[in-house]
């Protein structure tokens, strides 16, 4: 969710590849404190810094920025388009896949967040999507898509499990072979994150991936995990997440 939130707030001239944010080990700024797993300064300076990074601050804050930004009139009319742009990466909605049993994930809109804070909230409420956390859920299959679509710059075809395709001349496999645009994000954009990505490899959270040889972009991604324990909420360890695509 990081690389698309990014995304969002470069296309949308909401912020440019230098803009910095001070992460001190955290986010305050909404009166809560959410931890960041760096607190070394100017590991936020830039956006291609702060991928590399993963920093949970200036994510959240980026969120903020975007749907608060003045040209939509508003928060929720903010949010409103932030989700758009999660579904044309093709979250929160089945891919067609062909396969039964798609779940559609969730990208909470502005209707459902409306009805959740009975029409009461602001860039605070559900910063959380920004890092991917809060109203949102996604399938490993949505999550590899939206790589292809950052390393494709803007589109993809409709993942298909084949073993072979010979002479075909029928219709048959013609939406698998349709190429599907989603938002209209510049080249630039998509390059800024793309290069992002590549520093997670190689010299931040996602070392573990580097191959030799071959440039590869990556994502990593934590969450916490909460389940009942006789009875009892209890925090157990992180799930962890990661994302590629190469050659970069």
């Amino acid at each position: 969710m990081k690389p698309l939130t990014a995304l969002m707030a470069l296309d949308e001239g909401v912020i440019t590849k230098d803009y910095g944010f001070p992460c001190h080990g955290g986010y305050a700024n909404c009166g809560k404190f959410i931890r960041c797993t760096h607190s070394n300064p100017g590991h936020a300076a830039n956006l291609r810094l702060a991928i590399a990074n993963s920093c949970n601050a200036y994510f959240v804050h980026l969120y903020r920025l975007a749907v608060d930004a003045p040209k939509w009139g508003g928060v929720k009319n903010g949010h409103h388009k932030w989700a758009e742009y999660m579904r044309s990466f093709g979250l929160g909605h089945r891919l067609g896949i062909d396969i039964p049993g798609e779940y559609t994930g969730t990208v909470a809109d502005t209707a459902e967040i409306n009805r959740r804070y009975r029409g009461q909230w602001n860039s605070c409420s559900e910063l959380y999507v920004g890092m991917g956390q809060g109203a949102v859920v996604t399938t490993p299959l949505q999550m590899a898509n939206a790589m292809c679509i950052i390393a494709n710059k803007g589109y993809y075809y409709i993942p298909h499990f084949v073993e072979s395709v010979d002479n075909d001349k029928s219709d048959i496999l013609k939406k698998y072979k349709e190429r599907h645009q989603v938002a209209n994000v510049s080249d630039d954009a998509y390059e800024a994150v793309k290069l992002g990505m590549a520093d997670v490899v190689t010299s931040g959270t996602g070392r573990i991936a580097a191959i030799d040889g071959i440039e590869v972009s990556g994502k990593t991604g934590t969450a916490e995990n909460q389940a009942k324990v006789n009875g009892v909420l209890t925090k157990l360890k992180d799930h962890s997440v990661f994302v590629a695509f190469a050659p970069a």
